[in-house]
């Protein structure tokens, strides 16, 4: 009897290892991450303390059941693949790590379904993951399911939040090359896929000044809060997209005071007025 028991939690440990050396770990081909950024920090908290947090693996075997052409994209030596921890997997290599902690699941490469939505909740909201590829990995998500809709409902997200994050695909070089360097804020360029390339920066540029300028009411109307508030600050010289009047009037309005905002409105409602009685005027009687 305890020859049986323990045949069985033998049998059980190597189908369901708790540690694995990191050389029979291989990267995940499917991986919607284009690169691993700022390693530094994380390897150095590994090399200190170790690995916290398990990285989730698959194995070979079960990943290839399902994907035979895809084979030859994974290490020869690998005998799992990282479904959630590729970041982790790298700094542990970095750090010199021989083994790691890990948490088998084969379901989650069971059908290409199962994978990518193992991969998009893994790293979909991570803030290391640049909007550009989260935009990829959603984008993936949308064509296996053949609608954003359909996608949306099976994530249980918004179609319009999906919507949002995919336009950022439809940039510019320019402005796409911005994102990702740090210079463009997400929230300045989503939904800009109709619109020329000149057009999206001209857009992106006039809500980025009208962020800056409410945060500039907000900081004005907190009142002073030292012996520098005193000192007159130089306004930064912007460029009015005169060729777009929507964006114009979204910096206007953004810069001006409630009062005078409501002056506006009154004053455009008083030329709609004129302009509606003349059009009436005009216009042929009925009979």
């Amino acid at each position: 009897m305890s020859t049986t028991l323990g045949q069985t939690r033998s049998d059980a440990s190597l189908k369901h290892p708790s540690e694995l050396p990191l050389s029979w770990i291989g990267q995940n081909p499917d991986n919607p991450r284009e690169a691993l950024r700022d390693l530094e920090p994380l390897t150095t908290s590994i090399r200190e303390i170790g690995l916290v947090n398990a990285i989730t693996v698959a194995s070979v075997e079960a990943y290839v059941q399902e994907r035979p052409s895809r084979a030859a994209e994974i290490a020869p030596d690998a005998r799992y693949i990282v479904v959630d921890g590729h970041r982790r997997l790298e700094a542990a290599r970095r750090a010199s790590l021989p083994r790691v902690r890990v948490s088998v699941d084969d379901a989650l490469v069971s059908t290409d379904r199962s994978l990518l939505e193992a991969a998009f909740v893994a790293n979909v909201h991570r803030d290391d993951m640049n909007p550009l590829e989260q935009a990829y990995a959603l984008k993936k998500l949308v064509e296996f399911y053949g609608s954003q809709n359909k996608a949306a409902k099976r994530l249980g997200i918004a179609q319009s939040t999906i919507s949002s994050k995919l336009s950022v695909l439809e940039l510019g070089p320019e402005l796409q090359a911005d994102l990702l360097a740090g210079r463009r804020k997400v929230v300045h360029v989503r939904n800009l896929s109709r619109l020329s390339p000149q057009q999206q920066k001209q857009r992106a540029d006039a809500r980025a000044a009208a962020t800056e300028s409410r945060a500039a009411e907000r900081h004005h109307a907190a009142g002073p809060a030292g012996p520098l508030a005193a000192i007159p600050r130089q306004r930064t010289m912007m460029t009015m997209p005169w060729a777009d009047g929507v964006a114009c009037a979204e910096i206007a309005i953004s810069r001006m005071r409630p009062a005078e905002r409501a002056r506006m409105l009154r004053r455009l409602w008083q030329e709609a007025e004129k302009e509606a009685r003349a059009a009436r005027l005009v216009s042929p009687r009925r009979a």
